[in-house]
């Protein structure tokens, strides 16, 4: 036991080096839990100086992540396909269907209609997101650009009908 440790327990574990540590913590390429050991810190406590530090979140292997608006497109397409599989497979059993076998068909139609509520839903609340980041850049008032206008005229070392007319001063034609 003696071999194992050095100094008698006096020493402090080294301070971890968090620009590595970060750096390599938003490149995603090493496991967090691997990384952590090699930090000396437990996973828990690398997420909370992540979070706390605001560093950015970490992408595994290089892969971006899927945009909301692709993600509910492939789902209304699964959706889709699910439906236009049942309906062929009703033309096919037609009257001849049993109790058991519609029973399913309906609990599968209910999971189809209830996945298609939470689909469009989702597509609602990314146009409403959308919507709302456009409006967000561009609610400027003429109050605003009147004082942008302003601030602009001052900056200009000529006069402002100079500074705007697009030409060169006329003392230097």
């Amino acid at each position: 036991m003696g071999d194992e440790m050095s100094g008698g327990g006096d020493e402090l574990p080294a301070a971890p080096d968090w620009v590595r540590v970060r750096k390599e913590y938003e490149g995603g390429a090493i496991r967090l839990a691997d990384l952590a050991e090699l930090a000396g810190v437990s996973p828990l406590k690398l997420m909370s100086v992540a979070r706390r530090e605001g560093w950015r979140p970490r992408r595994t292997n290089g892969v971006k992540p899927v945009p909301v608006r692709s993600t509910i497109a492939r789902l209304k397409s699964l959706v889709q396909q699910r439906i236009a599989a049942l309906d062929g497979e009703l033309e096919v059993i037609g009257e001849e269907a049993k109790a058991a076998t519609s029973e399913r068909d309906i609990r599968a139609t209910d999971t189809l209609v209830r996945t298609l509520e939470k689909v469009l839903e989702l597509e609602r609340k990314d146009r409403a997101a959308r919507a709302k980041r456009r409006k967000q850049h561009r609610e400027y008032t003429d109050a605003d650009r009147q004082a942008l206008a302003e601030r602009l005229k001052g900056l200009h070392p000529r006069g402002a009908d100079e500074a705007f007319s697009g030409g060169p001063p006329r003392d230097h034609l």
